[in-house]
Protein backbone atom coordinates (compact mmCIF):
# COMPACT_ATOMS: atom_id res chain seq x y z
CA UNK A 1 0.00 0.00 0.00
CA UNK A 2 1.27 3.55 -0.74
CA UNK A 3 0.82 6.93 0.54
CA UNK A 4 2.56 10.03 -1.96
CA UNK A 5 3.92 13.06 -0.53
CA UNK A 6 2.73 15.65 -3.04
CA UNK A 7 3.83 18.44 -0.76
CA UNK A 8 6.31 17.17 2.30
CA UNK A 9 5.66 18.49 5.98
CA UNK A 10 7.15 16.54 8.56
CA UNK A 11 7.73 12.98 8.77
CA UNK A 12 8.20 11.70 12.51
CA UNK A 13 10.01 8.74 13.49
CA UNK A 14 10.26 9.27 17.16
CA UNK A 15 7.40 7.35 18.27
CA UNK A 16 7.67 3.51 19.39
CA UNK A 17 5.21 1.04 17.52
CA UNK A 18 2.48 -0.89 19.37
CA UNK A 19 2.24 -4.44 18.72
CA UNK A 20 -0.79 -4.03 17.40
CA UNK A 21 0.80 -2.36 14.53
CA UNK A 22 2.36 -5.40 13.44
CA UNK A 23 -0.42 -7.56 13.65
CA UNK A 24 -3.91 -5.32 12.95
CA UNK A 25 -5.79 -7.13 10.28
CA UNK A 26 -7.19 -5.44 7.15
CA UNK A 27 -8.68 -7.35 4.87
CA UNK A 28 -11.62 -8.55 5.98
CA UNK A 29 -11.77 -6.56 9.13
CA UNK A 30 -14.67 -4.31 7.50
CA UNK A 31 -17.70 -6.60 7.22
CA UNK A 32 -19.07 -4.52 4.25
CA UNK A 33 -15.81 -4.75 2.33
CA UNK A 34 -13.24 -2.45 0.60
CA UNK A 35 -12.12 -2.84 -3.09
CA UNK A 36 -8.86 -0.90 -1.74
CA UNK A 37 -7.78 -4.30 0.04
CA UNK A 38 -7.16 -7.82 -1.22
CA UNK A 39 -6.27 -10.74 0.08
CA UNK A 40 -2.71 -10.08 -0.40
CA UNK A 41 -2.87 -7.37 1.78
CA UNK A 42 -0.17 -7.80 5.08
CA UNK A 43 -1.20 -7.66 8.51
CA UNK A 44 0.18 -4.62 10.47
CA UNK A 45 -0.75 -0.86 9.53
CA UNK A 46 -0.73 0.31 5.88
CA UNK A 47 0.92 3.64 4.55
CA UNK A 48 -1.63 5.95 4.28
CA UNK A 49 -3.82 4.64 7.12
CA UNK A 50 -3.86 6.39 10.66
CA UNK A 51 -1.33 6.61 13.58
CA UNK A 52 -2.71 7.54 16.75
CA UNK A 53 -1.70 8.01 20.01
CA UNK A 54 -3.38 6.32 22.96
CA UNK A 55 -5.81 8.93 25.05
CA UNK A 56 -4.05 7.83 28.29
CA UNK A 57 -1.31 8.94 26.75
CA UNK A 58 2.30 9.23 28.39
CA UNK A 59 4.34 7.59 26.44
CA UNK A 60 5.29 8.08 22.16
CA UNK A 61 4.09 4.60 21.54
CA UNK A 62 2.03 4.92 17.73
CA UNK A 63 -1.32 2.75 17.26
CA UNK A 64 -3.32 1.79 14.83
CA UNK A 65 -6.04 4.14 14.79
CA UNK A 66 -9.84 3.17 15.89
CA UNK A 67 -12.31 5.56 16.95
CA UNK A 68 -11.20 6.10 20.21
CA UNK A 69 -7.68 6.76 20.04
CA UNK A 70 -5.98 10.21 18.99
CA UNK A 71 -5.37 10.55 15.26
CA UNK A 72 -1.32 11.73 14.80
CA UNK A 73 -0.87 11.56 11.12
CA UNK A 74 -0.54 9.19 8.47
CA UNK A 75 1.58 5.85 8.38
CA UNK A 76 4.42 6.60 5.72
CA UNK A 77 4.75 2.86 5.25
CA UNK A 78 3.52 -0.56 5.85
CA UNK A 79 5.12 -1.99 8.97
CA UNK A 80 5.47 -4.84 7.29
CA UNK A 81 7.82 -3.75 4.38
CA UNK A 82 8.00 -4.66 0.96
CA UNK A 83 8.69 -8.23 -0.03
CA UNK A 84 12.32 -9.04 -0.48
CA UNK A 85 13.15 -5.54 0.58
CA UNK A 86 14.01 -4.39 4.17
CA UNK A 87 11.90 -4.04 6.85
CA UNK A 88 12.88 -1.15 8.75
CA UNK A 89 9.78 -0.69 11.44
CA UNK A 90 10.50 -4.79 12.09
CA UNK A 91 14.18 -3.44 12.93
CA UNK A 92 13.91 -0.63 14.89
CA UNK A 93 10.15 -0.86 16.40
CA UNK A 94 9.85 2.74 14.73
CA UNK A 95 7.61 3.97 11.56
CA UNK A 96 7.83 7.41 10.02
CA UNK A 97 4.17 9.00 10.63
CA UNK A 98 3.73 11.88 8.04
CA UNK A 99 1.82 15.27 9.80
CA UNK A 100 1.83 18.51 9.73
CA UNK A 101 -0.59 19.65 6.89
CA UNK A 102 1.26 17.67 4.11
CA UNK A 103 -0.63 17.17 1.00
CA UNK A 104 -0.68 13.64 0.29
CA UNK A 105 -2.41 10.53 -2.14
CA UNK A 106 -3.52 7.22 0.02
CA UNK A 107 -3.92 4.23 -1.90
CA UNK A 108 -6.13 2.89 0.74
CA UNK A 109 -9.55 4.26 2.35
CA UNK A 110 -13.15 3.01 3.23
CA UNK A 111 -15.33 2.42 -0.19
CA UNK A 112 -18.17 1.27 1.98
CA UNK A 113 -20.20 2.16 4.67
CA UNK A 114 -21.36 0.40 7.67
CA UNK A 115 -24.17 -0.37 5.63
CA UNK A 116 -22.46 -1.71 2.91
CA UNK A 117 -23.35 1.18 0.55
CA UNK A 118 -20.47 2.43 -1.69
CA UNK A 119 -18.99 5.83 -0.63
CA UNK A 120 -18.57 8.64 -2.65
CA UNK A 121 -16.16 11.41 -2.06
CA UNK A 122 -16.40 14.93 -3.33
CA UNK A 123 -13.61 17.64 -3.48
CA UNK A 124 -13.85 19.47 0.06
CA UNK A 125 -15.04 16.63 1.99
CA UNK A 126 -13.98 16.41 5.59
CA UNK A 127 -12.07 12.70 6.09
CA UNK A 128 -12.04 11.43 9.29
CA UNK A 129 -10.95 8.16 10.70
CA UNK A 130 -12.56 4.84 10.49
CA UNK A 131 -12.88 2.42 13.01
CA UNK A 132 -10.06 0.07 10.63
CA UNK A 133 -7.94 2.85 11.09
CA UNK A 134 -8.72 4.05 7.49
CA UNK A 135 -10.25 7.58 6.36
CA UNK A 136 -13.09 8.16 5.43
CA UNK A 137 -16.04 10.80 4.79
CA UNK A 138 -18.56 9.71 7.08
CA UNK A 139 -18.05 11.63 10.92
CA UNK A 140 -19.76 8.59 12.76
CA UNK A 141 -18.44 9.29 16.47
CA UNK A 142 -15.21 10.29 14.82
CA UNK A 143 -14.57 14.32 15.50
CA UNK A 144 -11.20 14.64 14.94
CA UNK A 145 -10.94 16.52 10.89
CA UNK A 146 -7.88 14.33 9.12
CA UNK A 147 -7.74 16.21 6.09
CA UNK A 148 -9.75 17.69 3.41
CA UNK A 149 -10.03 15.83 0.01
CA UNK A 150 -8.29 17.39 -2.89
CA UNK A 151 -8.62 14.67 -5.05
CA UNK A 152 -11.61 12.19 -5.80
CA UNK A 153 -10.56 8.61 -6.86
CA UNK A 154 -11.47 7.66 -10.42
CA UNK A 155 -11.17 4.17 -12.14
CA UNK A 156 -7.88 5.17 -14.47
CA UNK A 157 -6.24 6.95 -10.80
CA UNK A 158 -7.67 5.16 -8.00
CA UNK A 159 -5.78 7.39 -5.29
CA UNK A 160 -7.44 9.76 -2.61
CA UNK A 161 -5.82 13.12 -2.59
CA UNK A 162 -5.96 14.91 0.68
CA UNK A 163 -4.65 18.03 2.31
CA UNK A 164 -3.82 17.22 5.91
CA UNK A 165 -5.27 19.00 9.20
CA UNK A 166 -3.67 17.06 11.59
Amino acid sequence: MALNLLIRAQMDSTKELASACFTKQNYGANAAGNSTLSVNTPYGVLGGSIAAVSAGGGDYTVYPCDKTAMPVGLFANDAAGAAFDNSPALASNKIAVVKAYASVEVDVYETKDVSGSDITYSIGDNLYSSKDGLLTNEKGAASVVIGVVTKVPTVSSPTLGLDMRI
